[in-house]
């Protein structure tokens, strides 16, 4: 197993376990190659750490919460757009309140061309993830990975999608391409009209920038 779990070590700091977050990370995902940099970082509360990357396409942010157990600790992944902020999920763009970090798999199904309402089915017959997602799921490696430590699962699928969907996955996010922004708003859209989602907080779930 990882070694990010040192309960015994009163010496370990936050700090520590947020660099050794970070360098799951950065030893599983190609920044280089998408000119992706650290632009911020908060490693203030051993229970939480959060790792954010700049490039010029988006944003990708990294929220790794640590739990009494190393097998429950958990990772999530965040897509924002340039004008995301730091430490807020919801602001007003454009005189509307929206969602700016994204971190559903909607859109790789978006990417896949798989209609809303074809995603809507799949998901009330128990098909939750797209192709991709699945096959590395029930992979040797995927089930290797998850029983080692899901944090490092949940890294190198990304890699696996990066690798899979390359520009076209960078370029959704990217402001520079507001034309594919509003075909993805559209399907989101859609998919929650059928789904019948609601959102319990802030702006209803399409409204995203």
């Amino acid at each position: 197993m990882i070694d990010l779990y040192k309960k015994n070590e009163k010496s370990e700091t936050s700090k520590e376990l947020g660099n050794a977050v970070a360098q799951i990370i950065e030893d599983n995902l190609d920044f280089r190659r998408w000119n992706f940099k650290l632009s911020f970082s908060d490693f203030s509360k051993m229970s939480y750490q959060k790792i954010i990357y700049d490039s010029p396409y988006c944003r990708i942010s990294f929220s790794f919460s640590r739990q009494r157990l190393p097998k429950y600790d958990e990772l999530s992944i965040f897509y924002g757009r340039l004008h995301a902020p730091n430490d807020k999920a919801i602001i007003v763009w454009r005189g509307q309140e929206c969602h700016c970090w994204h971190g559903t798999l909607n859109h790789l199904w978006f990417l896949d061309g798989v209609s809303p309402q074809d995603v809507v089915k799949q998901e009330k017959s128990h098909k939750y993830s797209p192709k991709l997602v699945e096959k590395f799921y029930h992979s040797d490696v995927g089930i290797k990975l998850r029983e080692e430590y899901a944090p490092k699962y949940i890294v190198v699928l990304e890699s696996m999608i990066w690798q899979h969907y390359g520009k076209r996955l960078f370029e959704l996010f990217d402001m520079r391409h507001p034309n594919l922004w509003k075909e993805y708003s559209r399907f989101l859209s859609e998919y929650y009209t059928l789904l019948g989602a609601k959102s319990s907080y802030g702006p209803p779930y399409e409204n995203v920038c």
